[in-house]
Parts: C-alpha cells; structure tokens; sequence
C-alpha cells in the first residue's frame, strides 16, 4: 500500500488516538478520526479507506454493532477492521472475529507492534485488491476471447457456406457447364479468402509476439495502387456482379512518384480496407487512392457508396475483437481482424489511421503516411533489420524455361539454404515429382512442350496438397479463373518482386 493509504481510527479516548497517530508518524497515511459509532459509520459509508482501527467500548454503539453494519454495507464490506480492546475474555475475542474483524490489538498496546500490524494488514488489503484486479483482467481476457472467436466464426461463415453449397450441387445433375465453371469460380474465391483469413491470423499473432518484420524500400505508389485496383475487380466483380465499380483516384500524375514504405505492408493495409468496402458495398463504387497533404504526409484512402455507419459504431472500429456492425442485417460479414491488423501495420510504417463515415450513404477507411526522404531510408533500414528466411530442409521445384530468370531465383533463395530443382518445361516437373517430393512448385505459365496450366492439372492428379505458386504476367480475370481452376493455390504477377514472393512462399513453408 503506497504513502496515500487512508486510515480511520474510532476510539472515544483523545489520549489513545493521539498515541495511535503517533505511532503512525512518519508513514504519510491520511488519517481521520471518530470518538462515537454514529460518526464513525458516516465517516466510512462517505470515504473510501484502506483500512479502521475500531475500539470495542465506544458511549453510544459498541464495537461489534458497528462492524457488523460496516460489513453489511457495499462501501465497506471489504474494508479491514481491526478491533481495539483493553477486554481480555476470549469470548469477545471469538465474537469479534465472527462481527468481520480481521484483528485485534490490546489496550495498552506497543507502538512498534501496533506501526507493524496496521502496515501488514494494509498490504494485504493491497493483495487483497491485486487479485480483484487480475480476476476481473482474466474475466475480460475470457470474454475478449470469446467475442474474438464469435467473430472469427462469422468472418469464415460466408467463404465456407459459398465452398459447402457449391460443392453439393455440383455433385447433382444437369448442370450446364456454364453453370459449374461459374460455381468453381465461387469456390476458388472463397478459398481464397480463407487463406487471406488465415494469413491475417497469422500476421497478428506475429504483431502480438512483436515478431513481424518491417521491410523499407522505395516504391512506385501508383503503379501499385494501379496493380491493386486490377486485381481486385476480379473479386469485386465476384462478389457484387456488374452492381459495384472499383475506381482509382490518384493524387499524382507522376508515373515515378514514390515513397518509403514496406511494399508488402503498404499492400496489405490496403487489402483489407478493400475487403471491408465490399462487404458491406452493394451498390455503386469503391475508389482506392491518395491525396498530397501540406505536413509532409500522404493520405491513402477507400471510399464506398455502402451502408454507412454511426459516430457510436466508429469509436472501437479498427479493435481486434470488437464487431461494430452487430446491429446490421446476419447477411452483412462483420469487420473482424482485418482492420485490426490494418491499424497495427499503419503504426509500423511510421503511419496513422482513421475512418468516416455517413449512414445510408457510405465511409472512407484512411491512413497517413510520412513521406520520408531518401536519406532517411538508410536510417530505417538500419533500424530494421533484414528479414532473414530459413528454409532449410526444405526442396522448391522451379519451373521455368528461361535460364536468366532461373538464375534470379538462384541468387534470390541463395540465403534461405532451401534446395533448388530446375525443371525446364512441363514434362520436367512431372518427371521430378515421380521420384522426389518437394515441398512447394514456382510454376511459369509461359513453359515450352507443356504449359503451366496443363503442368499443373497434371500434378493435381496425383499430389493434392503440394502447394504451387503462378508466375505470369497474365492480367484478364479469364486468365486467373484458369489459373485458380487448374490447381494454383497463389499467384506472383510479372515483374516480380523479390520481398512479396519469399513472403508468399514462407506462408505456405510455415
């Protein structure tokens, strides 16, 4: 118990409280006084104290009365008491202790005595409230995780309904094969946002654990939020049909406009911005995109035409367990992780985030950014060190016909210590897989004799669970529909950059 506890001392003798104050000095307790029952009682209701030393013989209520009514009232039932007593029949003693006292001191009493037991029972009044505390912490942490779980329940319902009902009537007849080429579709997008899921998962467990690497590098921002916007029509045209557009709102015509930043972070923040503009977007636009700001920052935004939401909703918007749209229609996916994990990775890169929004009429989901200057790039790098990737043991199979680009490979995977095989074309792999198991596949579209996409129908038929990474500079969603129905599990788009694929392969090697 700090200098600040605050004691009452009850006792209708003026001698024996200032003995008692006396060998009390020097502690720095705030003490009041009180010579009858009735002043004691209003006292203790109306202050909140550590701690009463109360004498048994008192002229109007006895001690035992008066710590029975302390015991019965809420503001002093956990108060300690310790009774002040010249009696020496044991029977008062006994009937003290079940009155609620927690002690006794006899008249006359020892100074020294008396300074030790008030100090041992006030820190064990401070125990007392430790344990309170980390009851009521461990009370919330049980409810933390159960809402986290409610919530991630309801952020898998949607994909896992999409994989389930699609997947049995497929099994039914007479379905054209417009229609399942159009339902598998379905299903690989919904796989595909089980995997972000998971990888968000953990992302924030690596957050959490103060774990996660942080990578700067120049980067051309709108030739990523371009590459951005491109590969999300494909979902957004999954998921919303020809009833939602994406749009991009670049704040700078400059084609090499560029910021210091994590390319694979600054891309993820954006990914589950975008996700949470579709999910509750059914109409109208969602437009990605940044503006210049005066401070020496940049504002990077999603803004929708959805449903909107209150100022009370906005408050614990971007918390992990926290879902704010519980009173929207059960169709609407709640917010989940992504946000979360949106607001931990902005404080990363040196940034903020934020969001407004309008009921009825839609929100803006933002982050700020420093614009830092090159030479604060060596600053921090040095801060942050490189991410080094131990594959060790672990065998990937590249396909790829062209010898330079394999060599990029080579040089790129040299620190991993992950043993490299080279296939040249399609035949080639599936000669390799006969008589070695490898436990990831760099598969090139573009290959000779066989290409990537019968290559990898033809591994499909024999390993399943191999995972296989796309390499192609393919852009139309025909081609990625293809990619994903032959058996892909991921794509790295052309020209690739190094920090985004070893991320890529380290998720499936975990």
């Amino acid at each position: 118990m700090g200098k600040s506890a605050k004691v009452l001392i009850v006792d209708d003798d003026s001698l024996g409280i200032r003995l008692m104050k006396k060998a009390l000095e020097g502690k720095g307790y705030k003490i009041a006084t009180a010579t009858n029952g009735k002043t004691a009682l209003t006292k203790a209701w109306a202050n909140n104290f550590d701690i009463i030393i109360l004498d048994i013989k008192l002229p109007d209520i006895n001690g035992f009365q008066i710590c029975e009514k302390l015991k019965q009232h809420p503001a002093t039932s956990n108060v300690p008491v310790v009774f002040l007593t010249g009696l020496n029949n044991h029977k008062d003693v006994i009937k003290g202790f079940e009155s609620g006292a927690v002690d006794y001191i006899s008249k006359p009493f020892n100074a020294e005595e008396f300074n030790k037991r008030v100090d041992n029972h006030l820190k064990l009044r401070d125990y007392a409230k430790n344990l309170e505390e980390n009851a009521r912490i461990s009370e919330e942490a049980k409810l933390n995780i159960s809402t986290f779980i409610s919530s991630l329940a309801h952020e898998l319902k949607n994909p896992l309904n999409s994989i389930i009902g699609f997947s049995e009537i497929l099994q039914g007849k007479h379905i054209s094969e417009e229609e399942k080429i159009s339902y598998l579709k379905h299903i690989n997008g919904s796989g595909q946002d089980l995997l972000h899921l998971l990888n968000d998962l953990i992302d924030l467990s690596k957050i959490e654990a103060n774990i996660l690497e942080i990578h700067f590098s120049q980067v051309y921002i709108n030739n990523e939020l371009r590459d951005i916007v491109k590969n999300y029509s494909d979902k957004v045209h999954r998921v919303r049909g020809d009833n939602v557009k994406i749009e991009l709102d670049l704040g700078n015509d400059d084609p090499k406009f560029t910021l210091l930043t994590d390319i694979l972070r600054f891309t993820q923040i954006f990914s589950n911005l975008i996700d949470n503009a579709i999910k509750h977007t059914e109409n109208g636009s969602i437009t990605v995109g940044y503006q210049l700001k005066s401070n020496k920052r940049i504002k990077f935004f999603v803004r929708d035409t959805g449903i909107g939401m209150s100022e009370e909703e906005l408050e614990n918007i971007f918390e992990e367990y926290e879902l704010a749209h519980q009173k929207m229609k059960v169709t609407k996916s709640g917010k989940g992780i992504g946000l979360a994990i949106a607001k931990k990775l902005s404080h990363l890169l040196k940034g903020e985030i934020g969001a407004d929004s309008i009921p009825g009429k839609g929100s803006e989901f933002y982050f700020t950014l420093p614009r830092l200057q090159a030479d604060s790039e060596k600053v921090l790098l040095q801060s942050n060190k490189e991410i080094e990737y131990n594959w060790e043991g672990k065998k990937i199979l590249i396909a790829e016909d062209v010898l330079v680009n394999y060599l990029f490979f080579v040089a790129l995977f040299k620190k991993t210590k992950a043993e490299l095989i080279h296939a040249r074309d399609g035949y080639q792999v599936l000669d390799v897989l006969k008589n070695t198991k490898v436990d990831i596949i760099l598969m090139d579209m573009v290959m000779p004799k066989l290409d990537g996409i019968a290559t990898t129908k033809e591994v499909r038929k024999t390993h399943l669970n191999i995972p296989i990474i796309a390499q192609t500079s393919m852009t139309e969603r025909t081609d990625k529909d293809d990619i994903f129905k032959a058996g892909c599990n991921d794509i790295i788009t052309k020209p690739i950059k190094p920090r985004i694929l070893l991320n890529k392969i380290d998720r499936f090697l975990e």
